[in-house]
C-alpha cells in the first residue's frame, strides 16, 4: 500500500512519519537544517497483517509513505507525489488547526480522486485535538475525504501511535487489490545517475506489474528503455506488482529532457495525447483561466483552455502526455487549485469555430465519464479496437467488422442503404464507392454491403451473380475459411497448389475479389486471418516477443509465420525493433482515424 501525506507547512507531517517508521523522510542537507520539507520523500513501516481464520494476526507488511511539502511555493512538488497515490495521511496540528495549506492539498486530493486515507491530529500534547478535528470534519464535508477515520498522536511523546498504525492497517486491507494484469504506467516523481548502476528512477506503481527485463516506452518516437533491476522499498526485488513504491534501474538513453514528470509505460498500450477533451469541476470552476498548469499524475504541464460549455472544456497541452477516459487532473493557476478536469476524450475530432463549441457540448455532457466501448464506438462511428484500448477502453464484447475496425450500428445501417442507392443497376468500383460512402478503411466496404449486394473482382455487383473464381480456387477459398472457423491459420504450398488445379491467375483473382490475402509471393491465407492472428496476439501485448514466440501462439511453421508477422508490421499491428523483436503497437493515427 501506498499512502501520500498532506497537510499545512509546519504541521508534523515529517515529524509524523519519522516517529512511525524510524526513518528519515527529508533527504537533503538543506531540508534538514531548515526543518522544512522541499522535495518528495520516500518511507516505509510495517504493519500488523490480519489474515488468519478469525483474523489473526499472520505477519507484517509494509506500507510505504510519500512526503510531500507542505509550503505553498512547492504545491506543484506535493501534486506530483499526490497524483498516483490510492490513500493519504492528512496532517492538521492540534495547535494550529485548518490552514490556507489544508484547503489547498485537500482540494487537490479530491480533485484526484482520492477517497480514503487516515485524518491525523499532530500535537495533541501542545493543545487540545478536538477544536482542530472539529475543523478539519467541517472543512472535508462535503468532498471525497469527508469521514476518515481520526487519530489524535504526538511525535514528540508518541502518544496516538499504536492507535495510527492500527489504522493504517485498517486502511490496508480496505484497500482495493491492484491489478497486476493492467499495462504498466509508472510516473516518475525522481530521477537520477547512480555510480556503477546508471539511470534510476522511482514513482508509484498505481497497478500493473513489473519484472526485470521489461521494456517501457517514454513516447513512441524515442528509444524504449530497459528495466535493469528493481527495488521496492528498499529490497532488490524479480517482480512487483503496484499499488507499491518502486525504484527502477533502466538501460537505455534517457530523454534530453529528462524522465521526472513523465511516465514509463508498457509498449502500445496509451495514446500520448495533447489535445484532450474534459468535464470541469470544482467550487472555483469559474476561475478556471484561459491559461493554466494542469497537473496528472507526477506531470505538471501548462495548457490553455477553450471552454465549451455546460461544464466542458477542450485542454491543450504543452507537452504530450499518456492520457486514458477517465483520469482525473488537478488545474492550477499561481499556485492556487482552481479546479479539477475529468478527462472524457484523449483523441478529440477537431472542433471548429466557437459556434461549434456549443454541439461539442452537447457531446461530451452526454459521456458516462467512464470508459465504456459502446458509447465510444458510436460516438466516432469508425475506429479500430487498438486506438481504444489504447485510451482505456476494453473491447471485448465487441465483434470487428473487419481487421480490428468496430463500427456504429447507425453507420452500418446508413453503409447498407447508402451502397444500395449508390449502386444502380450496374456494377460500381468498389474503391470509388468506399471513398463515396466515407469509409476509412475499403476493407469494410464488403462486410457492411447489404445481403443482396457483394464484392466480385473489385467491383460491387449483385450478390446472386455468377462467382468468377474457378471452382479449383473456390474450393481452396472455402477450405481456408473452414480452417480459419476452426482456429487454424493455414496457407497452401506451391505443391498443394498445383494439386488443387490452382494457378497463379486465380490466386490473383482471389485477392483482387478480397477472398485471399497474399502475404508473400508463394503464401496467401483466408481474407480474416491476419486480423484473427492480430487478436491472437494478445497475451504476448505487455512485452516485446520473437517470431517464434508468435509461432507458436498462432500454431503456425515458420513459413507462414514470418511472412504473417511482417504482414501485421507492414500495417502497423506490430512493430519491429531491435534484435528482431515485436511489439503491438497501433499506429498513432488510429486514435483520430474515422472522427465525426
Amino acid at each position: 500500500m501506498v499512502v501520500v501525506t498532506a497537510g499545512h507547512v509546519d504541521h508534523g507531517k515529517s515529524s509524523l512519519l519519522r516517529a512511525l517508521t524510524g526513518m528519515e523522510p527529508d533527504r537533503t542537507e538543506e531540508e534538514q537544517r531548515r526543518g522544512l520539507t522541499i522535495d518528495l520523500g520516500f518511507v516505509w513501516t510495517d504493519v500488523p497483517a490480519t489474515g488468519g481464520a478469525d483474523g489473526d494476526e499472520v505477519g507484517d507488511e509494509r506500507v510505504a509513505f510519500v512526503d510531500v511539502p507542505g509550503h505553498e511555493r512547492f504545491l506543484g512538488t506535493a501534486l506530483a507525489g499526490a497524483g498516483p497515490a490510492p490513500a493519504v495521511l492528512f496532517a492538521v496540528a492540534a495547535d494550529g488547526g485548518w490552514m490556507p495549506q489544508s484547503r489547498e492539498h485537500a482540494a487537490a486530493l479530491d480533485a484526484l480522486g482520492v477517497r480514503d486515507g487516515v485524518l491525523a491530529v499532530t500535537r495533541c500534547d501542545l493543545a487540545d485535538p478536538g477544536p482542530a478535528l472539529a475543523q478539519a470534519r467541517a472543512a472535508l464535508a462535503g468532498t471525497g475525504l469527508a469521514g476518515l477515520p481520526a487519530v489524535a498522536v504526538s511525535a514528540r511523546t508518541g502518544a496516538g501511535l499504536p492507535e495510527l498504525t492500527t489504522e493504517l492497517a485498517a486502511l490496508r486491507d480496505r484497500t482495493p487489490p491492484g491489478r497486476p494484469q493492467a499495462p504498466v504506467r509508472l510516473w516518475v516523481d525522481r530521477a537520477f545517475a547512480r555510480t556503477g548502476h546508471g539511470l534510476v528512477v522511482t514513482g508509484t506503481l498505481r497497478e500493473g506489474s513489473l519484472s526485470k527485463g521489461d521494456v517501457l516506452e517514454v513516447a513512441s518516437d524515442q528509444p524504449p528503455l530497459t528495466v535493469r533491476a528493481l527495488h521496492e522499498l528498499g529490497r532488490a526485488v524479480e517482480r512487483c506488482t503496484g499499488p507499491a513504491r518502486v525504484a527502477v534501474n533502466l538501460r537505455g538513453p534517457a530523454p534530453a529532457e529528462g524522465l521526472r514528470g513523465r511516465a514509463l509505460c508498457s509498449p502500445g498500450t496509451y495514446a500520448l495525447c495533447d489535445t484532450v477533451d474534459v468535464r470541469l469541476y470544482g467550487p472555483l470552476l469559474a476561475r478556471i483561466p484561459a491559461r493554466c498548469t494542469v497537473h496528472i499524475g507526477s506531470a505538471a504541464v501548462p495548457a490553455r483552455v477553450r471552454r465549451f460549455g455546460r461544464g466542458t472544456a477542450r485542454l491543450t497541452l504543452a507537452r504530450a502526455l499518456p492520457l486514458r477516459i477517465g483520469d482525473r487532473a488537478v488545474v492550477t493557476e499561481q499556485r492556487r487549485v482552481v479546479g479539477s478536469a475529468l478527462v472524457l476524450d484523449p483523441a478529440p475530432p477537431p472542433v471548429g469555430p466557437r459556434s461549434a463549441g456549443a454541439l461539442r457540448a452537447d457531446v461530451l455532457v452526454r459521456h458516462p465519464g467512464t470508459p465504456d466501448a459502446g458509447y465510444e464506438t458510436a460516438a466516432r462511428r469508425f475506429v479500430r479496437a487498438a486506438a481504444l484500448r489504447r485510451i482505456g477502453v476494453d473491447c471485448g464484447a465487441e465483434t470487428p467488422v473487419a481487421g480490428d475496425w468496430l463500427v456504429a450500428p447507425d453507420e452500418r445501417r446508413r453503409v447498407a442503404a447508402e451502397a444500395l442507392a449508390a449502386r444502380g443497376g450496374e456494377p460500381v468500383d468498389a474503391g470509388a464507392l468506399a471513398r463515396r460512402l466515407g469509409l476509412p478503411d475499403r476493407a469494410l466496404l464488403a462486410p457492411l454491403l447489404p445481403a443482396e449486394l457483394t464484392v466480385r473482382a473489385g467491383r460491387v455487383v449483385p450478390a446472386a451473380a455468377a462467382d468468377p473464381l474457378p471452382k479449383a480456387a473456390r474450393q481452396l477459398v472455402e477450405s481456408l475459411e473452414g480452417a480459419l472457423a476452426r482456429g487454424e491459420f493455414l496457407a497452401p504450398t506451391a505443391a498443394e497448389l498445383a494439386a488443387l488445379g490452382v494457378d497463379r491467375r486465380a490466386l490473383a483473382l482471389a485477392v483482387q475479389t478480397g477472398r485471399l490475402v497474399r502475404l508473400s509471393d508463394v503464401v496467401h491465407v483466408a481474407a480474416q486471418v491476419p486480423a484473427a492472428a492480430a487478436r491472437a496476439l494478445a497475451p504476448l501485448a505487455g512485452a516485446p516477443f520473437t517470431v517464434s514466440q508468435a509461432r507458436q501462439t498462432w500454431n503456425v511453421p515458420r513459413r507462414i509465420a514470418l511472412p504473417l508477422i511482417e504482414h501485421l508490421d507492414r500495417t502497423g499491428v506490430t512493430r519491429r525493433g531491435a534484435d528482431d523483436l515485436r511489439t503491438v503497437h497501433p499506429t498513432g493515427e488510429e486514435t483520430r482515424e474515422g472522427r465525426a
